[in-house]
């Protein structure tokens, strides 16, 4: 979330002036209650009452126009933004929530945030959402008017030149392995045992399958129960851990180096993720499930698979059918035409400005 609130803020930055208060924690948070959930919890909420504190301030000292959040489906989230918002709206003649969650729409429905909402709802000029299909799911509770879409992209750090992917197209579909990706966070959800499953199923049947497994953990026992699953497996050799990778040049080469990227999420909060649209860029296929707004950028059969949820063996029919080089080739160029038509900076900043004064 932090790199894409960067992302957004450098393409507007082209064209209008911008402060930011980053609110980010820098980490994960934790799934088990336990010292270290509570030393984040009271760490997190000293550092946002300092980042209260300096909102009011800088309202304050400055003239600004636009006051821009983005908007959490979470109550504490919620209760997070209401506070900020109750603090911005007085000083600025515009406000703009931007909606990366699949699941807003529970913050009007929860007992506990049902009524805010709405007042959040009256406060608020525009949503910005992330998909026409994530939007509509608001549209009992947020007016059409106030509700407009721009797509996620991507930073600068880790963007493919079309010479650089047509390279690896090239390179890649004279060799006969395959090496899978899936870059999250170790959430669960996300469907990281069921890649680790799909790939050892792949290898048992003769294919030649390798995985990177990217991402935060949100404890050491969630990693501990997945290496133990690992350690199962008569080809965990050929599955590697790396746990969270800050390094985004690093980041880039393991995505032109992947053959297949995988995320066959049911994470419950899930919107567009950008993760598939970093793989698209770099001309590799994607595997996922038919899951919030995965399908709208993911087509079956074109630039990779959509697959059911907690369904390894699915996904290793996926493999199966990329391991076939010239389908695989095909369907990679698809993914980067996917990229270049739907989620180019350029036209991602257009309706990002469009969505910042439309209601000048």
């Amino acid at each position: 979330m932090t790199i894409a609130t960067d992302t957004f803020a450098n393409l507007l930055r082209e064209e209008i002036d911008i402060d930011r208060i980053d609110t980010s924690f820098g980490r994960i948070r934790p799934d088990e209650i336990d010292r270290e959930w509570v030393k984040y919890h009271i760490f997190f909420a000293g550092q946002l009452v300092k980042d209260y504190a300096v909102l009011r301030r800088r309202l304050q000292q400055s003239d600004y126009d636009t006051f821009y959040f983005v908007a959490s489906p979470s109550v504490l989230g919620h209760w997070r933004n209401r506070v900020a918002l109750e603090i911005a709206r007085p000083y600025v003649s515009r406000v703009v929530a931007h909606v990366h969650n699949g699941n807003f729409a529970q913050v009007f429905e929860q007992t506990g945030t049902s009524r805010s909402a709405r007042r959040m709802s009256d406060l608020v000029d525009t949503f910005v959402f992330t998909s026409r299909l994530l939007s509509n799911r608001t549209e009992g509770y947020i007016s059409a008017s106030k509700r407009t879409v721009a797509p996620n992209t991507i930073d600068k750090q880790v963007r493919c030149s079309e010479a650089t992917v047509n390279a690896k197209i090239k390179e890649r579909s004279r060799e006969h392995s395959l090496r899978v990706l899936h870059l999250s966070n170790m959430i669960e959800t996300k469907g990281y045992r069921d890649v680790a499953e799909a790939v050892e199923q792949f290898n048992i049947d003769g294919g030649e399958a390798t995985v990177d497994f990217v991402g935060d953990w949100p404890s050491s026992q969630a990693r501990g129960r997945f290496m133990g699953q690992l350690s199962q497996y008569s080809h965990a050799d050929a599955m590697q851990v790396h746990g969270r990778i800050t390094d985004r040049e690093r980041l880039r080469h393991m995505m032109l180096g992947a053959d297949v990227f995988v995320l066959p999420t049911y994470y419950p909060n899930e919107a567009q993720p950008i993760s598939i649209i970093e793989m698209l860029n770099a001309g590799t296929p994607v595997v996922a499930t038919e899951h919030a707004a995965i399908p709208e950028y993911v087509f079956d059969d074109e630039n990779g698979y959509l697959v059911g949820k907690q369904s390894p063996s699915q996904i290793k029919r996926a493999l199966d059918a990329l391991s076939d080089r010239s389908n695989w080739e095909e369907k990679a160029r698809a993914a980067r035409w996917t990229y270049r038509e739907m989620f180019s900076p350029e036209a991602v900043q257009e309706a990002m400005l469009r969505a910042v004064r439309e209601t000048e």
